[in-house]
């Protein structure tokens, strides 16, 4: 009888577990606009999520993707992963790997990018993005 309860439950946790990871994959799926970063501001800088198979992938405008899984920690919504920058040469960002957090705040999408120069010395990057609002149809008078 024990193993029926253990089976069940277990089947009830992996139930309502994966409602949460889709439900965080939902609020992070999409584009975000950049609102502020600490690697200067850019008006034009966006970031597309979406859902790949079991993980998010990450695309933004200005030359670096990543792929990151989703997670909680109480109330804490995030997703965390690996990522890469695009090859350019004379750019001090080019080719490098990355780790990097995203984490819902409000309304508001955080991320915090850790790049390893691989000389002992690392680059953090903080970015804050929002959902663009959305364009009204144009209307004449």
């Amino acid at each position: 009888m024990s193993l029926i309860f253990k089976l069940i439950s277990f089947a009830i946790f992996a139930l309502v577990f994966s409602r949460e990871v889709r439900s965080e994959e939902a609020l992070l799926s999409g584009r975000w606009q950049q609102i502020s970063s600490d690697a200067g501001s850019c008006a034009t800088c966006f970031i597309g999520i979406v859902k790949q198979g079991t993980v998010l992938v990450v695309s933004a405008n200005n030359g670096w993707s990543a792929t990151v899984q989703t997670g909680r920690n109480g109330p804490a919504r995030f997703a965390s992963g690996q990522g890469r920058w695009k090859m350019r040469p004379g750019t001090i960002y080019s080719n490098k790997a990355f780790d990097v957090v995203f984490a819902l705040r409000g309304e508001q999408l955080v991320m915090v990018m850790v790049m390893d120069f691989g000389n002992g010395s690392k680059r953090t990057v903080r970015a804050v993005f929002a959902r663009p609002a959305p364009k009204l149809p144009m209307v004449k008078a």
